[in-house]
C-alpha cells in the first residue's frame, strides 16, 4: 500500500513539474478558419469558428498551415490569433534568458552576489589591520 501511494505521488508530481506546451489558437475574424496542425509525423486539421479558441498539442514543436498555405513555426506554448486570414502571436511563452535581457543583466556577465561590508569579506572574521 505505501508504494502505491508514493508511485502515486511520484505521477502527480509529474504533472505538476512539466510544462504545458498546448497551443492557443484564437479565430478573431468573422468566418471559420481551417488549420493544420503538423507535430511530427501526425497532422491534424481543425476548424476554428469565429470568436472561439482551439488548443492542440505542439510538442516539442508544430508548424501550423493556413487555408492559403502560409506555415508557422511555433515551440509550443504560445497563444496565437487568426485575424484577416493571417497568424499573429499574442503571447509566447518566456524562458531565463528572456528575464534577463528584459532586465538589462547581461547574461554572460557573473551577477555580484557578495556582500559588500569589509567585515564579511573576510572568511575567518578576523578584521583587516
Amino acid at each position: 500500500m505505501r508504494t502505491v501511494t508514493i508511485l502515486g505521488l511520484g505521477v502527480l508530481g509529474l504533472f505538476f513539474a512539466l510544462p504545458a506546451q498546448a497551443l492557443t489558437i484564437s479565430n478573431t475574424d468573422p468566418d471559420p478558419h481551417t488549420v493544420t496542425v503538423k507535430t511530427g509525423s501526425d497532422s491534424t486539421e481543425l476548424t476554428i469558428e469565429p470568436e472561439t479558441a482551439v488548443e492542440p498539442p505542439c510538442e516539442p514543436g508544430c508548424t501550423i498551415e493556413l487555408e492559403n498555405g502560409e506555415q508557422y513555426e511555433m515551440k509550443g506554448g504560445e497563444e496565437v490569433s487568426i485575424e484577416g486570414g493571417v497568424i499573429f502571436v499574442d503571447a509566447a511563452p518566456g524562458g531565463e534568458d528572456d528575464d534577463d535581457a528584459a532586465s538589462g543583466v547581461d547574461p554572460g556577465e557573473p551577477l555580484d552576489t557578495e556582500p559588500q561590508d569589509s567585515a564579511a569579506a573576510h572568511s575567518d572574521g578576523a578584521q583587516a589591520q
